[in-house]
């Protein structure tokens, strides 16, 4: 599925092509917490190559399982029609917000497109949504990685910038082999300002 999701496309699609494309991070270009790593490249045969070495040489049917907002539900239209081209056929469900949250704490789903606020350190950006711990709680896919958690836990308690570097690289790696996360865009927030206050 990353192999297939084209990132500008959907920025074109949910943002008018304002936002910015994320790489396998929460965070922009310009952050300081932001890590280098190589961004994974839009193939589709690669796509439809892993898909039938997973079983599914024609593709699948899913769900994308939503809460009604703008960029929420624009986003999963937006994936549900890049996905048809390596055949994966989706529907949408969409709910409202308090059920949405109760059934993604328990795993009841198969794909949802969703937001969060922007994050402002690592800790915040990961600890919560991918340790262990989170699980039926904020960690909606419900990964576990003892060798993810032991980092999380090693980044929350190192207090120096550059120690912390190191350690969030490797987070950022095992979150681009693993994903349990697929992070894809960050909106664009605009502010106006009057010279006469």
């Amino acid at each position: 599925i990353a192999y297939a999701l084209d990132k500008e496309e959907m920025n074109q699609a949910i943002f008018w092509g304002l936002g910015e494309p994320l790489n396998s991070q929460p965070f922009v270009k310009g952050s300081r917490f932001r890590i280098p790593v190589k961004e994974r490249e839009v193939n589709l045969a690669k796509a439809k190559q892993l898909l039938a070495e997973a079983g599914y040489p024609n593709g699948f049917k899913t769900e994308f399982f939503e809460f009604a907002t703008a960029a929420v539900r624009e986003g999963a239209q937006s994936a549900m029609g890049q996905l048809r081209r390596i055949g994966i056929e989706a529907t949408m469900n969409m709910i409202d917000q308090a059920p949405y949250f109760a059934a993604m704490r328990k795993g009841d789903y198969s794909i949802s497109c969703s937001s969060v606020s922007s994050r402002y350190d690592w800790d915040d950006a990961y600890c919560l949504y991918l340790h262990s711990d989170e699980i039926g709680k904020n960690n909606w896919s419900r990964y576990s990685n003892k060798e993810l958690d032991a980092l999380l836990e090693k980044g929350r308690t190192t207090w120096k910038y550059e120690d912390r570097i190191p350690i969030y690289k490797k987070v950022v790696e095992i979150v681009e082999e693993d994903l349990p996360i697929w992070y894809g865009l960050q909106s664009t927030v605009g502010y106006a300002f009057r010279d006469s206050l």
